[in-house]
């Protein structure tokens, strides 16, 4: 048995490796290959990984990164399994609370304005990216034999597969949008509105395909339940946040001891996040709906500047975790022709059932572009999601790898398109001067 001091002393070690190997990755990827930094550090979680380098033995030391064992009694017996999630707990609860961070920030950052004006085309935009997708990951898992139409648990894998193809990655849409500095037009503050609502309807899918496999049936009954109780604490905090930002502003300013604001406004995010997961909703959709909420209160502009230093140091954990997640050989030893089959149709359904609809609710065809690609990448989502299908006996390590390469695709291809689409000039609108004369937009920031 390791002491307490001695544990601490790898993990710190091992927050060494991935902070340096992080800014390495991002340094690579944005100074020599003029691609967006999250990708590098996306890539060098990969190669650090406990499927990588991470899981090599050097000398009488290692591996670096282990896969974790869980006690489970099967039979009676206890038998130790290699954890669902292939690295150190405390780091993976350090990448979510980097997740909530991130969104925190995302919300802080947005137009709340804006953001209620395009809640509407949002929401539209959002139930294309959820249709589509699912319906082709049911197809694609129906297509490889993965599943079947025999009976509701024969059919319940690929109604998995659809709902982790349902995902749209907020934290590395934002992350992208943040660096461009983009996320005040148009385009970005409908992204963010809409990668939340999926979330929330890929949630809700996720919840039902579980009930289904732990049940053998769902009732219409539950489904509305689980639906209320989401959507409704979603559209509650929001709304209840707003009502009261300006009071929450004037009660945590109202602290004078040096941190505590922006302490009490961390506690506020976690709180959020908190309460959101006890109520069926991704961490970061509680943080990034609080964030948003408090957008144009004082209290924003007194921890933007610690806010943005805190986050250069713990984002790049969570993308670097994200990416030490990735099992390559198990993609390639497992179902690889579906797994490319998937990722085209996660591709194909991203760009289709997000971009027409954004044809019809106001966008250009640039606008629609921009918002067809920011609606693709599954990122961190789409990871908790096959995490959970596979803890939960869902599916197998073969889907579970096949969605992991999905994932890893759309997340690489997204910022490679979205950065560009971002950088071209003009208005995503079709009409931008109604914008510009009903005073929603700055116009020094506006395109035009």
């Amino acid at each position: 048995m390791e002491s307490p001091a001695e544990l601490v002393a790898e993990l710190v070690l091992a927050l060494a490796v991935i902070l340096v190997a992080a800014k390495i990755g991002a340094e690579i990827a944005e100074r020599f290959l003029k691609v967006p930094a999250l990708l590098g550090e996306l890539v060098a979680g990969i190669a650090i990984g406990p499927f990588a380098l991470g899981g090599l033995e050097i000398g009488g030391y290692g591996p670096f990164f282990h896969i974790p064992e869980e006690a489970e009694i099967i039979d009676g017996a206890i038998h130790h399994v290699e954890s669902v999630i292939p690295m150190a707990p405390e780091f993976f609860f350090l990448s979510q609370v980097a997740a909530v961070l991130l969104l925190f920030q995302a919300g802080l950052e947005t137009d709340r304005h804006q953001f209620i004006k395009y809640a509407r085309p949002a929401t539209i935009i959002a139930m294309g990216g959820v249709i589509v997708p699912f319906i082709l990951g049911i197809v694609a898992t129906l297509m490889f034999g993965f599943a079947d139409t025999d009976s509701i648990i024969g059919f319940v894998p690929a109604m998995f597969v659809g709902a982790a193809m349902t995902a749209t990655s907020v934290g590395i849409t934002a992350r992208v949008l943040a660096d461009a500095n983009k996320l005040h037009i148009p385009e970005g503050v409908t992204i963010l509105g809409a990668a939340v609502v999926d979330d929330v309807l890929g949630v809700l899918i996720l919840t039902v395909v579980i009930g289904i496999n732990d049940t053998g049936d769902v009732s219409a009954g539950s489904v509305a339940v689980i639906a209320l109780k989401a959507i409704g604490f979603w559209l509650g905090l929001t709304v209840i946040g707003t009502l009261l930002s300006r009071h929450i502003s004037k009660a945590i300013t109202w602290f004078r001891t040096t941190g505590a604001v922006f302490g009490l406004a961390l506690g506020i995010a976690f709180l959020a996040a908190g309460f959101a997961e006890l109520f069926g909703l991704a961490m970061i959709i509680g943080s990034y709906s609080i964030g948003l909420a408090l957008s144009d209160t004082n209290l924003k502009h007194r921890i933007e500047e610690p806010m943005g230093i805190v986050n250069l140091f713990i984002v790049p954990v969570f993308f670097v975790v994200v990416g030490m997640q990735v099992d390559i050989p198990a993609i390639f030893e497992g179902a690889l022709m579906f797994g490319i089959v998937l990722s085209i149709f996660g591709i194909i359904s991203k760009l289709f059932g997000a971009g027409i609809p954004a044809l019809f609710v106001g966008f250009n065809r640039l606008g629609a572009t921009r918002i067809a690609w920011g609606m693709l990448p599954r990122g961190e989502v789409a990871l908790v999601v096959a995490g959970i299908g596979l803890s939960t006996g869902v599916i197998g390590s073969e889907i579970f790898g096949v969605v992991i390469m999905m994932t890893l695709v759309t997340t690489i291809i997204a910022p490679l398109f979205l950065v560009p689409a971002t950088q071209k000039p003009g208005s995503g609108l079709r009409n931008p001067n109604s914008d510009l004369e009903s005073g929603l937009v700055d116009p020094t920031n506006a395109e035009s």
